[in-house]
């Protein structure tokens, strides 16, 4: 396994320490190299040209796995040798940073792809697709001071999709995927160190979604004004309820999702486990977020499919090559009442719920019950 850093078409390699993080809870992959070195080594004088600010790529094993620039370049020294670092994210991290503006800063009518490939066109990011992304909105405007990467969040919420990178310089708007990881994750073969925790503080027994929708020539007044929706989580017994304010204008069905995906991933983001294993790889193929692996550890008490939401891989002089995964239950990702779209992740389709009439919905049944139930 070797990672490469290229800069201006050259490539750096042996290094001695590093940590490289992707995952699906963070739009912008990132990257930390380090080498140490006695006077005499040649790294220096190779590594002179590399300045913050420019654009590189990260191979992991000729697979590239971040493409942005360098944030930073540090050098240290004392009396026998001297250490040299570079560490950056991808070009999407410029989303992360930079505030939204975009002409009058409102669109009408408007798919979320539209919206979120009109504010990152100045930034030179493209956009792709690998999901059903829903109705247009009916009116989305930027909200003073946030960034890029929050508005296009904001507008993700209203249809409970992903916004990450794609490693390749764009990002993507998606779901939960089924894709499989290279292998299973298994107590006494392959995890060298597991931790499971199961956390009900952010969860509520109700959530009630509160906002208004545009009105029209049929539509206007009572009907428009005050749109609601409210999901319940049958694994909060006692009385806690929330209301969420929507992030933009929507009405009633819309909102019911919205309310299906605030249960849900509140749920399942409360059960999360953490789990390193030795390598980056397995089966020759490197370890990915958004990929599917089966947990079973009696100890965890955990013997399920779960999510893997983000993956960091690391190098240390002590313990060598190391990936840590980040486990979550799919629900937490994949609440959407929507099916595929042509060349999707392969999300799985999921039973549309019928309309009550006011504002609640018939809700296909999900167990979120206290810890691995699944």
């Amino acid at each position: 396994m070797s990672v490469e850093l290229i800069v201006n078409g050259k490539r750096f390699g042996g290094w001695q320490q590093l940590s490289i993080e992707r995952g699906i809870e963070q739009l912008s992959g990132a990257f930390d190299l380090s080498v140490t070195d006695k006077w005499n080594s040649p790294i220096g004088p190779m590594t002179a040209d590399i300045k913050a600010g420019q654009d590189c790529e990260v191979k992991v094993s000729g697979t590239t796995v971040i493409t942005g620039y360098i944030d930073a370049v540090r050098r240290s020294y004392d009396a026998g040798s001297h250490e040299i670092s570079f560490s950056g994210r991808d070009k999407a991290g410029d989303l992360v940073d930079c505030s939204a503006i975009y002409k009058t800063g409102a669109w009408v009518n408007r798919k979320i792809e539209q919206i979120a490939a009109d504010l990152c066109a100045p930034f030179g990011i493209p956009v792709s697709v690998q999901a059903a992304t829903g109705a247009a909105l009916p009116a989305f405007s930027i909200q003073e001071g946030e960034t890029v990467y929050e508005a296009i969040e904001r507008a993700a919420k209203m249809r409970a999709l992903l916004v990450i990178s794609d490693g390749l310089g764009g990002i993507v708007l998606t779901r939960a995927s089924t894709a499989r990881a290279p292998a299973d994750l298994i107590e006494g073969k392959n995890i060298l160190r597991a931790d499971g925790e199961f956390n009900t503080a952010d969860r509520y027994s109700d959530y009630i979604i509160k906002g208004q929708a545009q009105g029209d020539d049929n539509t206007h007044g009572a009907a428009v004004a005050h749109p609601s929706a409210s999901s319940k989580d049958a694994g909060v017994t006692r009385y806690r309820p929330l209301i969420v304010l929507a992030e933009d204008q929507g009405g009633n069905a819309t909102f019911a999702e919205r309310a299906l995906w605030e249960r849900n991933v509140r749920a399942g983001r409360g059960t999360r486990a953490t789990i390193t294993v030795n390598g980056w790889a397995a089966g020759g193929k490197l370890w990915q977020p958004n990929t599917i692996t089966r947990l079973t550890s009696p100890l965890l008490g955990a013997d399920h499919e779960l999510l893997i939401t983000s993956v960091r891989f690391t190098l240390e002089d002590s313990s060598g090559a190391l990936t840590t995964l980040e486990l979550a239950r799919p629900e937490a990702y994949d609440t959407i009442a929507t099916a595929s779209a042509p060349g999707s992740t392969g999300t799985a389709k999921r039973k549309k719920k019928a309309s009550t009439g006011d504002g609640s919905s018939a809700e296909p049944k999900v167990n979120l019950e206290w810890g691995w139930n699944l």
